[in-house]
């Protein structure tokens, strides 16, 4: 008989890093054959039908109970299954396989919102900690060295095995093309000869626009006579970043394309490089689509996604505005020779490559015996 796996997710599928990861995964896993899935979820897009989706109910109030049912209501149901092997992607109380995708809520909250706890975060933070607590024997899988490092800070010495398992992104799909770059630049009024940055996030703040912005009005500033746009894709508070843009003298050379949810490759195909300063990301996923359409890469030094940027790319610290501008100069004039962007292992960072490492994980559990979650 094939082992049982339970997955846990409070969504699975959609918009966002970690729903578009336990989908893919699952997925490739099971078209394997090897492994009978059950996913734990409370809403999911339906892929494979041999995939069997058990809705796990969540409640709407008190807001600060919600991680604390949904966890709980999601052991209760596992518990009753017999499962050979549980694997979650969601802090949770105790799993043979975390894939963590998201900082430890206290960091979150002390280094990223910068505020004090509320009961909401009190509940997320302790969660995190019985999830840490009870991890000898569990394998632990964060997206990125970066939160990796991150759990480190806050719990100092970590328990069972870590490995980092990068997302994956499926490089022919964002492959260039050339058709799309002239559509979408017509679009938009922007020019063939034009050096086009695109920028693509759904929260301009924490994903770094402004500092984008400084650091395109400098490159503007270095290279005045050359045309250039700043293309941002995605949904964000425009009025703001449009008057900083205009106090930058910039104001006519951003342009709000909105969000894309369909067709977003075809603007990776109508930039010359790809820009994005999180302030704090745990990895990114719109780099690696960014790479695969052949598209050099600026990142800050707070993003995950840096382990596959690497040397081949721009890491840059946060502060580093002026850089930034330096960077584009430098690009813009490398364009006239090559289109050669930010190298990519597109094999290794397929999600078919992503899916065989968490496999190996899977296998390596179900040699030892019975998990210790089933006992």
């Amino acid at each position: 008989m094939r082992p049982r796996i339970a997955i846990i997710a409070e969504k699975y599928g959609g918009i966002g890093g970690r729903e578009r990861f336990v989908k893919e995964v699952t997925e490739r896993l099971a078209a394997t054959g090897k492994y009978e899935f059950h996913v734990f979820a409370n809403r999911w897009e339906v892929g494979r039908p041999d995939i069997t989706f058990h809705k796990v109910p969540r409640i709407k109030f008190p807001r600060f109970l919600r991680p604390w049912f949904f966890t709980a209501m999601a052991q209760r149901m596992i518990a009753r299954g017999g499962f050979d092997l549980v694997h979650s992607h969601w802090p949770t109380f105790k799993a043979d396989v975390f894939s963590t995708h998201g900082a430890p809520h206290a960091y979150w909250v002390r280094h990223v919102l910068k505020r004090r706890p509320n009961l909401f975060d009190r509940a997320m933070m302790m969660i995190d900690r019985r999830m840490i607590g009870g991890g000898a024997g569990t394998t632990f899988m964060p997206v990125s060295a970066f939160l990796k490092e991150r759990f480190e800070e806050v719990f100092g010495a970590l328990p069972g095995e870590w490995k980092v398992v990068h997302p994956g992104v499926d490089a022919e799909h964002f492959a260039h093309d050339p058709a799309a770059r002239v559509e979408v630049r017509a679009k938009h009024g922007i020019g063939a000869d034009d050096f086009v940055v695109l920028f693509v996030g759904m929260n301009f703040g924490p994903k770094g626009l402004a500092p984008l912005m400084e650091g395109f009005a400098e490159f503007r500033r270095r290279e005045p006579t050359r045309a250039a746009k700043l293309l941002v894709v995605g949904r964000g508070p425009i009025g703001p970043f449009q008057r900083r843009a205009e106090s930058l003298g910039i104001g006519g050379d951003v342009i709000f394309a909105g969000p894309q949810a369909q067709g977003i490759e075809r603007y990776y195909s109508a930039a010359d490089a790809f820009a994005l300063l999180s302030e704090f990301e745990t990895f990114g996923m719109v780099v690696l689509e960014a790479m695969a359409a052949g598209l050099p890469v600026i990142v800050s030094e707070r993003m995950g996604v840096k382990d596959v940027v690497g040397l081949a790319g721009h890491v840059l610290p946060l502060e580093e505005n002026a850089q930034v501008g330096v960077v584009l100069a430098e690009l813009a004039t490398a364009r006239r020779v090559s289109r050669a962007g930010t190298p990519l292992d597109a094999d290794f960072c397929s999600w078919t490559s992503v899916a065989s490492r968490v496999g190996s994980v899977y296998d390596a559990h179900l040699m030892r015996g019975t998990p210790r979650t089933s006992r």
